[in-house]
């Protein structure tokens, strides 16, 4: 299957901080297929997996299992750019989530979030958009707080979350969490997520510029456009086989006929890139259905018929092999 990527702006910002309290930087990429000069291309993209090594590294290096909220804290705001911009304009946190989400691409294909709602909490989610898998715990630490810190800069306030949720183990020792979050932390949850109240999301933000914000918008659309051949050279037939789940258009000589090519070119551009037709399949019904899930008054069947599949059944046991577990249950462990 294609390989997650990371943009290079998360990789530079990790080094230029461990550079600051004086790690050795041939140490630091030692083993990680990475090297200072691959990381300085602004518009360039690295393999998720070259990331992680790079955390490892980071970690035995520093000393600190918490240099993810150490990190966070150092970046400056406008680091990333557009995204940074968006989230402040934005006429409330949630919609500034849900912004940044449809743009996310452009910094990394790790990980997916969504803003679920249950009564009157919100919950901020953070899915690997690659599976099941957990992701490194530094890596989340870091997104969780980057998080955290641009919208308490949008908001202009503390913006504490009422619980924090971590798939991890707990650590010896919470202090850093206790401190940065200042709010309980469960560990060896199903979700890593931040929850709030409904009310904090939709707080009115003091910067929002509705006209701008969708600007900054039409352009971070632009530069998905552009970079999305570069990226992710089956994003075509990708976005294709979305467009077609309700219809059911989902076979290979459907999918050629509809790019204008041969299903045996198809065939080789499948090859060349190291998947199948199937598991791009596969991909496109796990991202359309982790998010239908979250919409909790539809029916199984009726997600399951969206995204075409014969039956309740026949979904059910597709999203197993995917996620291991069930739909219910993973809906089940949403709140």
């Amino acid at each position: 299957m294609n390989t997650m990527m990371v943009a290079t702006i998360t990789p530079r910002i990790l080094v230029q901080e461990c550079k600051r309290i004086g790690i050795n930087e041939t140490a630091l990429f030692n083993g990680t297929g990475l090297s200072p000069a691959s990381i300085q291309n602004a518009r360039g993209y690295i393999p998720a997996e070259r990331v992680y090594a790079l955390w490892d590294n980071i970690i035995q290096l520093s000393g600190h299992e918490r240099f993810g909220l150490h990190a966070a804290e150092k970046i400056p705001f406008g680091a990333y750019r557009v995204h940074d911009y968006m989230v402040s304009l934005s006429t409330s946190p949630r919609e500034a989530m849900e912004r940044i989400n449809r743009s996310l691409t452009l910094i990394t294909d790790i990980f997916q979030h969504s803003v679920c709602q249950h009564r009157d909490l919100a919950y901020l989610e953070f899915h690997s958009a690659g599976g099941p898998q957990d992701f490194p715990q530094p890596y989340i630490d870091f997104v969780l707080a980057n998080y955290l810190i641009r919208l308490r800069m949008a908001t202009q306030t503390d913006f504490v979350p009422i619980e924090v949720h971590l798939t991890c183990q707990k650590p010896h020792s919470t202090r850093e969490y206790g401190r940065f979050f200042n709010a309980p932390v469960r560990f060896r949850q199903a979700v890593n997520r931040l929850v709030f109240s409904q009310r904090s999301m939709e707080m009115q933000q003091p910067l929002a510029d509705p006209e701008l914000c969708e600007l900054l918008e039409s352009y971070a659309r632009q530069q998905l456009r552009q970079q999305s051949h570069r990226k992710y050279p089956m994003e075509d037939a990708r976005e294709a086989l979305a467009a077609n789940l309700a219809a059911g258009c989902l076979t290979l000589p459907a999918l050629a006929r509809q790019l204008a090519k041969s299903t045996r070119s198809l065939q080789r551009e499948f090859h060349v890139n190291g998947t199948t037709f199937r598991e791009l399949l596969d991909s496109v019904r796990l991202a359309a259905a982790l998010s239908l899930l979250n919409e909790r008054d539809t029916p199984i069947h009726e997600i399951a018929r969206s995204l075409s599949f014969s039956d309740a059944n026949s979904f059910t046991r597709a999203f197993q092999r995917w996620t291991g577990r069930s739909p219910r249950e993973h809906r089940s462990k949403l709140i």
